[in-house]
């Protein structure tokens, strides 16, 4: 059985941690809507980023 996914501060920055069996479904997640609906580019940039930077770890 995973670990539960976790959420801290260090600093200033928030560190979260998930079992590396469920980045996959976090890149799913993060992926953008297909339904018309105006989505703001702000935050589609910060899942794009945070989508490519998984799929970094899931790669290597």
């Amino acid at each position: 059985m995973s670990a539960a996914p976790t959420v801290r501060a260090e600093g200033d920055e928030i560190v979260i941690r998930l079992p590396r069996s469920e980045a996959h479904g976090l890149m799913v997640a993060l992926a953008e809507c297909p339904c018309r609906a105006v989505k703001s580019n702000s935050t589609k940039s910060i899942r794009n980023r945070l989508s490519k930077a998984l799929g970094r770890l899931i790669s290597r």
